[in-house]
């Protein structure tokens, strides 16, 4: 179960990084704050259970079935080395000890526990450090120590052999007892298994990661697309890309009519009024493949006639209409942003005089370090690029 939480693990890291670097600011960091310290603690405890990690402790239930079957016995302590391995602060330990059951053979093992800190005194080697110990299966080498659990008489008479006279059993790896029977991981760790078990685990990866980056889908096809055409990134000024997010930003809106529009590179900024003919407007943002809805606009329109649609804007024009003005001004496209709303009524005998009603114009801006340019022209391509 830990391999597979490790590879839920594996595959949110890659979803995390990839929507990280697709998507938009902050995408994919909760994901990957969480995935670090799980796929972490996931390899500390799968290698732990791995390296024969054990306990030294029997539940009440364990000690009366060792009690009723006659699995009880005592055990001498040869040696205690500790490994250099902490968990908790609390340091693992390898324990020699030779254990004589009261019934069956005797036999030597080598057992991985934690021994608190507090408890390092009770295993001290010795030639009198006797403990009686339940045998957690038959035949063992399985056991706990039971101080205090057992009468004398339980365990009278009972003389451990020396450790040298005796076979040594090893304590199986990756296993543990329960209810008298070895318990073994739900997949197993040996080679017969391994390729479906590896099989098991991409999966699993893959799903993972498919459903961290699900989100950012848009960002990432259009990534991949970028790619090809041999472009590090998206850049929403683009035909296709400026498509793409238009369409997404008129689903989420629910209609094609907006007040004001303002395109760059990385984002599309976009006020449009929550039901078309009213003036109640708000705001939505799309970046990294998500339309993000920000709530009312700063500046709310008085007419509703400063709505227009998307069809009146020229979006297959917007990346030659910033490259024309960059011929003209000399000054690189770079980070140029175009900013789309109507124009503004400039009779002065109308009652709109002065709101903006006119037809949609786009505002090209390009700039340097040390220059700025500003270029006019109608939302529908027509026309003559005007210097402001």
């Amino acid at each position: 179960m830990l391999r597979l939480v490790f590879s839920a693990a594996v595959g949110a890291l890659i979803g995390g990084a990839v929507a990280a670097l697709v998507g938009p600011p902050g995408a994919g960091v909760w994901v990957l704050a969480i995935a670090v310290p799980i796929g972490i603690l996931s390899v500390v405890f799968t290698r732990l259970g791995a390296s024969g990690l054990a306990s030294t402790s029997v539940s009440q239930d364990d000690l009366t079935r060792a009690r009723t079957e006659d699995r009880l016995g005592v055990a001498r302590i040869e040696a205690v080395r500790q490994t250099g391995t902490q968990i908790n602060d609390q340091p693992v330990c390898e324990i020699d000890v030779t254990v004589q059951p009261r019934r069956g053979a005797a036999y030597a093992t080598t057992l991985r526990s934690i021994v608190p800190l507090v408890e390092l005194a009770s295993v001290r080697p010795g030639p009198a450090a006797l403990r009686p110990v339940a045998i957690l299966i038959e035949g063992g080498p399985e056991f706990g120590f039971i101080d205090g659990e057992v009468s004398p008489e339980e365990i009278a008479g009972l003389i451990v052999p020396p450790q040298g006279s005796v076979p040594t059993l090893a304590w199986p790896k990756a296993q543990r007892v329960v209810n008298g029977a070895r318990r073994g991981p739900l997949l197993g760790v040996g080679p017969r298994g391994r390729v479906l078990r590896g099989i098991l685990f991409t999966v699993v990866a893959l799903a993972v990661a498919v459903a961290v980056v699900a989100p950012y889908s848009r960002a990432v096809v259009m990534t991949a697309q970028a790619a090809q055409d041999g472009r590090i990134g998206v850049d929403l000024r683009r035909p296709d890309e400026l498509a793409v997010a238009v369409q997404a930003l008129e689903d989420e809106i629910g209609h094609d009519n907006v007040s004001s529009v303002l395109i760059r590179s990385d984002f599309i900024r976009v006020e449009a009024p929550l039901t078309p003919g009213d003036t109640e407007t708000d705001v939505w943002m799309y970046r990294g493949g998500v339309v993000d809805h920000e709530g009312a606009a700063p500046s709310q329109p008085d007419l509703a006639a400063e709505q227009f649609s998307w069809i009146d804007i020229a979006l297959s024009k917007v990346w030659t209409l910033m490259e024309r003005a960059s011929a003209e001004s000399g000054i690189p496209v770079g980070d140029a942003s175009a900013v789309v709303s109507r124009g503004t009524d400039g009779d002065i005998d109308s009652e709109t005089f002065g709101e903006s009603v006119e037809a949609p114009e786009m505002f090209i801006s390009l700039r340097t370090d040390y220059k700025n340019v500003s270029f006019r022209v109608n939302a529908d391509g027509s026309g003559d690029l005007v210097s402001q």
